[in-house]
């Protein structure tokens, strides 16, 4: 967790540790090896395996091939003693008895050389009887030989054909022990074949779970602080900003509920700056006008035709400056309004002429023909809210408009909905200009040909009011009788399609 202070320089949060989450590189060393664990403890337990079965085979193969190989020789050493006692018993030559007993030596140190205790069963009892026999064989005939006048009897030469018999028969028992190995070695390699298998199939859905799980720790504080982020460019400042996750993004978490907190004092003194300085222009206004009216009906004596022109001006001028005032007013309210005002139902084109009564003194200036085409039909909604838009669009109109133009009005009904649209013979609005025409304190390209410039809230009023109402607003292209702008407002006739809290 982390304790937020406030400096002095600015209210700049500085975060105090108290217990640390870890750091978004701890993070993702952590994950890391989470993710890499099982796959290092697959690969580790197939090595051990691996490591474990080319042993078992070293020694199993070795030792049986020992065994085998010291059967064959001691086969040709029983064969040579065989011989050498035979030579012996014909010749009576000492030196062929020294040759049967070297013979019989090394029959003996091979012997000595193969461990028993390592070798089958099958293989080791067979060589246990081979040499106890051959030693007890040798002892006989030395006991014979040492007696005088004792000569060696056909059976006791016999005892060596015997054990060449056995030595034969133990090789061919070796040949097969090499086969059994063999066979024992296969299988426990495909053991271990499928052992790694099941290890190699067991870590790689775990390092993939690890993995999804890891992404999704790490990625969800980032999601947090994008919504935090589109909160705050929305203007929304209400809910207190809190990051789970990494020290980091923690911090980061303190600096943007810093920043919350700084754009919605910001926002209020906006507001409070707009309300302010609009209600201070009222009252200026209102006696301005009142002033141009009464010198305008010859209150205070009758005007020449100049005077009167510069009294339409200052009447224009101040129905303009009033109709910014209003729009400041009107975005400050929706600033702070979530919620329509109570509908009331009202006759959509009879407040239409009502606007173009306000307006005609803007009219007759620029000697603009209006072309009426309004059917009757009633609505219902925020009737205050719906007059401020379709006077900001007829504002609008006038005022790109050519000397001597002309400014369609239309209003029908279509599929439950009122559709007004509004066409005049002015600039239009360009194609750069079109995305971004309904967002507040956004000008164009063009000004107009109006000495008051506009605000850029008139039609962001007109879309947030459509908005609210759950109408819809569009431009059209344009026409060669209007190649100037063309606006379609549609808003639903009956209460049931109005919302209560827009959210």
């Amino acid at each position: 967790m982390r304790r937020v202070e406030w400096t002095d320089a600015g209210d700049l949060p500085r975060a105090t540790r108290r217990f640390s989450t870890g750091s978004l590189y701890h993070w993702s060393l952590v994950g890391f090896l989470l993710v890499t664990l099982p796959l290092v403890m697959a690969l580790i337990s197939g090595l051990l395996a691996v490591s474990e079965y080319t042993e078992k085979s070293q020694q199993a193969l070795f030792q049986t091939v020992r065994a085998t190989e010291g059967g064959r020789t001691l086969l040709e050493r029983l064969v040579s003693m065989e011989r050498g006692i035979r030579q012996f018993q014909i010749l009576q030559d000492p030196e062929l008895l020294s040759v049967y007993r070297l013979h019989h030596n090394a029959f003996v140190e091979v012997a000595q050389g193969l461990r028993f205790d390592d070798l089958s069963k099958d293989l080791r009892i067979p060589l246990e009887g081979l040499v106890a026999a051959e030693q007890g064989l040798f002892q006989h005939i030395q006991e014979k030989i040492g007696k005088a006048r004792t000569s060696l009897t056909t059976d006791d030469l016999q005892g060596y054909v015997t054990l060449t018999l056995q030595a034969r028969a133990l090789l061919q028992t070796g040949g097969k022990q090499v086969g059994i190995e063999a066979e024992a070695l296969s299988r426990e390699a495909s053991r271990v074949r499928g052992s790694m298998l099941r290890w190699a199939i067991l870590a790689l859905p775990l390092a993939l779970v690890l993995g999804l799980l890891f992404v999704y720790l790490l990625t969800r504080p980032i999601r947090h602080i994008e919504r935090v982020i589109s909160e705050l460019g929305a203007g929304r400042f209400d809910q207190p900003v809190e990051i789970r996750g990494p020290s980091d993004l923690e911090a980061l978490g303190h600096h943007l509920d810093w920043l919350r907190q700084r754009l919605r004092a910001l926002e209020g003194e906006k507001q409070q700056f707009i309300r302010n300085i609009s209600h201070e222009l009222k009252t200026p206004l209102a006696t301005l006008r009142e002033g141009a009216d009464l010198l305008e009906d010859e209150v205070v004596g009758e005007l020449n035709p100049e005077q009167r022109e510069i009294v339409q001006l200052m009447t224009i001028g101040t129905l303009q400056l009033n109709g910014l005032v209003e729009n400041l007013l009107e975005f400050q309210r929706l600033a702070n309004q979530r919620t329509l005002a109570e509908p009331s139902e009202f006759e959509w084109a009879q407040l239409l002429r009502k606007l173009l009564d306000d307006y005609r003194l803007l009219l007759k200036s620029k000697q603009l023909q209006i072309v009426d085409n309004l059917m009757t039909v009633t609505i219902q909604g925020d009737r205050e809210a719906i007059r401020m838009a379709l006077g900001n669009l007829l504002n609008n109109a006038i005022k790109f408009s050519p000397e001597g133009g002309r400014i369609r009005l239309s209003l029908s009904v279509e599929q439950g909905m009122g559709s007004f649209l509004i066409e005049d013979q002015g600039e239009g609005i360009s194609m750069q200009d079109q995305p971004y025409v309904f967002e507040e304190f956004y000008q164009g390209t063009s000004s107009g040909r109006s000495s008051v410039k506009g605000s850029g809230l008139g039609l962001a009023l007109v879309h947030d009011t459509v908005l609210r109402h759950r109408g819809g607003i569009s431009l059209l292209p344009a026409t060669e009788a209007y190649p100037g702008a063309r606006i379609c407002m549609e808003l639903p006739l009956g209460p049931d399609r109005l919302p209560g809290a827009i959210t």
